[in-house]
Formats: C-alpha cells, sequence, structure tokens
C-alpha cells in the first residue's frame, strides 16, 4: 500500500472537517434562519405593470436593484370560489395554455377557483391558506388561521405594516387581524392596535379630516353613512377622539410629515409603539414619484396629482424607514413587518398608466430604502426580503393588442381577434405606451423576488412553468403560488 504521509493525513482530515463545517453551515443557511423578514407588496403590480414603471424609471428592463436577487420567479394568486368546494390538489387554478389562448381569459376560473381580490390574497401569502374573496385572515368557514406574523411574536420578533392607502385596508390587515370581511375597517383596525397584542408599528393613510395633505371642512349636515365612513379606516369617531390626543394603548401617534422624517432619520426619542396616520382619507400619493435628475417628470407628477401639499405627506420609503427604526429599539430577537405600495392598484383600476408608473416609482424607492438598510445596519445573512404582487391589476399589454370597438377600455365581443403586444418603451422619464384590456383583477401571474436566509426555499415549491411568460418577461417562466410565501417565511422564522 503506497505511503500517503503524514502531511497528506493531516490535509485530507483538514479539508473533511472544513467540507463537513461547509455543508453544515450550508445545511443551516437553506433551513433558512432569518432574523428579520420584509414582505414588500405592490399592490396590483403585474409583470407588464412592473415593467412600465421600471422603463419609466430606468429607461430599460432588469434594472431594479431587486433585480439581481437570486430567487426571480412567477407567482400565481387565484382564491378559492366556493365555501363547500375546497380545492383539489390537481387543480390548475393557473393555467398557462388557457391564459395564453386569448386575453379574453385574463379572468379564467374554474369551478374552484377565482380571480383574487386583496383580502383573500393577503390571507392567503400570510397564512398559506387559500379562502374566500373579501375574508381576512379566516378561511372558507370563517375559522382564524395561523398567520407567518403571529408565528413571529412566538419568537419573541415584533412586528409591523407600512402602506400608502389606508392603514386598516386589506392587504395590511391580512398581515395580522382576523375578521370576516374586508369591510369591517374599524375592527381590523382595533385588532391592529390592541393594547395587549397589538402590531408594534402601523402607518398608511385613513385620516379623516385630510386629502392630498390639505384639511378639507365637513358639512355641518353630513349623514350618519357618511361620518361612519370617514373614521372607518381609525376604528370608528371615539376611537379617532382618543388618537387625537397623541397617545393611545401605549403607541404614539404621529400624523406630522416632520414626525415621519424624524422618525425615519432616527432622530430624537424612538417610541416604543406608534401609528402613523398620513394626511390623507384614502391614500397616500407618491410625491417622490418623479426622477431627481429629470425636472419634466416633476412637472407631469404635479399635473396627474393636482393641488397636493407635497409637504404634509411622507413618502413610502420615510414610513418605511421610520417603521424599521421603531422595530429594532431595545429588540435583538429581530422583526417582521409588510410593506405595501398599495395605490398601484388604484391607478391601474383607473387604466392610468402614468399614475401607476408614479406609485411604482415611489414603491421601487422604498425597496431600495429598505435594501440600503440591509447592507449598513443587517446582512443578506439575517434578513429576508420577498417582493411581490397581491395580484394583478388592468390586464396591462402594449399597443394594438386588440380593437376597442366600442372604446369602453376592456377586451369584449365584438373587439375582434386579441395578440399579447409588448410595451412600447419611450425611454427614461417617459411613460410607455400600454394598452389595459380590463378595469379589474386579473388571474395574471405576477413576479417575485427574493433574497436572505431561506429565500431558496422558493425553488422547492415550484408549481409548474409558463414558457410564454418566460419569453415575454425574460426570467425561467417556473412559478410558485402564493400560499407559498408564507410556507417559506414560517419555515424561515422557524427556531
Amino acid at each position: 500500500m503506497k505511503n500517503f504521509g503524514y502531511g497528506f493525513v493531516l490535509t485530507f482530515c483538514f479539508t473533511v472537517v472544513a467540507a463537513a463545517f461547509l455543508f453544515s453551515t450550508a445545511a443551516q443557511a437553506a433551513d433558512g434562519k432569518a432574523k428579520n423578514v420584509i414582505l414588500m407588496i405592490g399592490d396590483g403590480m403585474g409583470f407588464n405593470s412592473d415593467l412600465a414603471g421600471t422603463y419609466y424609471r430606468y429607461g430599460e428592463a432588469k434594472k431594479k436593484r431587486c433585480d439581481s436577487f437570486p430567487v426571480y420567479l412567477g407567482c400565481t394568486t387565484f382564491s378559492r370560489a366556493k365555501k363547500d368546494q375546497p380545492i383539489p390538489a390537481d387543480c390548475k387554478g393557473y393555467d398557462p395554455d388557457v391564459f395564453w389562448a386569448s386575453i379574453a381569459n385574463g379572468n379564467q376560473g374554474t369551478e374552484f377557483t377565482k380571480t383574487t381580490d386583496s383580502a383573500a390574497s393577503s390571507t392567503a401569502f400570510n397564512s398559506g391558506t387559500k379562502t374566500l374573496n373579501g375574508s381576512i385572515g379566516v378561511d372558507a368557514d370563517q375559522k382564524p388561521v395561523e398567520l407567518f406574523s403571529e408565528v413571529a411574536v412566538k419568537h419573541g420578533k415584533k412586528i409591523g405594516t407600512v402602506t400608502t392607502v389606508p392603514l386598516s385596508h386589506a392587504t395590511p390587515a391580512g398581515f395580522f387581524a382576523h375578521c370576516k370581511s374586508r369591510s369591517d375597517m374599524d375592527e381590523i383596525f382595533l385588532q391592529q392596535t390592541d393594547a395587549n397584542k397589538g402590531l408594534t408599528i402601523v402607518m398608511g393613510g385613513g385620516h379623516p379630516f385630510y386629502v392630498g395633505g390639505n384639511k378639507i371642512k365637513v358639512k355641518e349636515n353630513e349623514k350618519e353613512k357618511d361620518t361612519k365612513k370617514r373614521f372607518l379606516a381609525v376604528g370608528g369617531e371615539e376611537t379617532w377622539n382618543k388618537l387625537q390626543t397623541g397617545s393611545y394603548n401605549g403607541y404614539t401617534v404621529i400624523t406630522d410629515e416632520k414626525q415621519f422624517a424624524d422618525l425615519a432619520a432616527g432622530k430624537g426619542n424612538i417610541p416604543d409603539k406608534v401609528i402613523g396616520i398620513g394626511k390623507d382619507t384614502a391614500d397616500i400619493p407618491p410625491k417622490d414619484g418623479y426622477l431627481e435628475d429629470l425636472p419634466e417628470t416633476e412637472t407631469k407628477l404635479n399635473a396627474s396629482f393636482k393641488d397636493r401639499n407635497w409637504n404634509e405627506l411622507p413618502t413610502l420609503a420615510e414610513m418605511s424607514l421610520a417603521a424599521i427604526n421603531v422595530l429594532t429599539k431595545n429588540n435583538d430577537k429581530g422583526f417582521v413587518m409588510l410593506i405595501e405600495g398599495g395605490a398601484i392598484d388604484h391607478a391601474n383600476h383607473g387604466q392610468n398608466a402614468a399614475r401607476s408608473c408614479f406609485e411604482h416609482t415611489g414603491f421601487t424607492k422604498a425597496i431600495d430604502a429598505v435594501i440600503d438598510w440591509i447592507e449598513k445596519n443587517s446582512s443578506w445573512d439575517e434578513t429576508l426580503v420577498v417582493i411581490t404582487a397581491d395580484h394583478a391589476t388592468g390586464q396591462i399589454w402594449g399597443p394594438d393588442s386588440f380593437t376597442d370597438e366600442n372604446e369602453n377600455g376592456v377586451y369584449d365581443e365584438g373587439d375582434g381577434t386579441s395578440t399579447f403586444n409588448p410595451l412600447k418603451n419611450n425611454g427614461r422619464g417617459k411613460i410607455p405606451d400600454v394598452q389595459y384590456a380590463g378595469k379589474g383583477h386579473s388571474n395574471a401571474l405576477v413576479p417575485l423576488w427574493a433574497k436572505g436566509p431561506g429565500s431558496e426555499l422558493f425553488l422547492k415549491q415550484i408549481k409548474g412553468n409558463d414558457e410564454k411568460a418566460a419569453e415575454f418577461w425574460n426570467f425561467s417562466g417556473d412559478f410558485v403560488d402564493n400560499t407559498d410565501i408564507a410556507v417559506v417565511i414560517k419555515a424561515a422564522l422557524a427556531p
């Protein structure tokens, strides 16, 4: 037998030990032990909506910082159709062959599935359970389901939500609340801000007395139903009166832009818990939706959002950093949060490509702020980021995808044969040419990006491949389901 010598044996042993260590480390990484989890939702942001915003901000595709993330997939979003009919395991809630046969199939459904709303989708990606449209944190039988925010709390982590729409709206509601209907926003707010088990931070719009940063006058003879609606997002009029004191259930209440900005910058004393209510009854418009080096884009933004008092409104990036500063205060266990660019959806419902691009820019600037925070204050070894949409809205395609004979902005009978034309990129700072084929949600795939501990687990959840989508949007075509988001995050939070 050949004598390899002591040095060889020592080297061999060291190599084996080192390999074992690397294998162990890799196994731990694969198990996905995340200290922090940040889920970012572009509401209504399908693939083409994202591409339109990217063209506007960068002038070409694949230029967002998240486009370099190691995980880039499609994601299905369909909801459960009926209470008494569970979705079978072999049911194709999204079928590429059906979807790409015609634009008319944008809302393809089955006996068991249908196009989702934000409530059902938020419940799905926060819990891993498909439910009925309109339901928040409950299954089809109205029974509460376990949310990954609740798993996080069990592990001692802090939790919070940030949105550009009313803070008790469907998407942020699904992160924490359990409610039969998304319409019960007052009840949702009370759950979010419960003194004993509420969120650490909740931020968004919903201010009863402001629109676009401008204070409004309320008619003395306002009808009771209108008064109720006015205070719905903030827990009702009685709750709002308590919020006015600046303190509520142990929360510090902020409404002024300077308060958001100071908190984002870490100035002054950081409160333990915060309710942040931006000065708009509905959506906080994206005052950072322009491109800093192109003054004409700021002019376009101001023309699109007329009479907004930008000085009174925070950006989504500001709110996100403010929330992180609260969540990390005296906290070595980590945090879990949801950040929503909520009005991309509303822009696409209105078939307003310009507003969609402005909203998308505000959302992607928040993504940039989160990435900067991770790389400066945390690391990709301890923080998992998942970016996706709750659903697509507007059925956005390129010009001349169909002939709109009756000019109603919807592909319907009489519009002839449809084609899937690509968007027309008009260059950086310019709104691309698009054609909307609908005004509501669609059953299309939405994009999903992920990076950080546990992100590789998405690759074990692949449900299928869409070759046409791969060709259209330059990715693998592999797709997961929105319930897989909860599966991955819960695994990443496991001790």
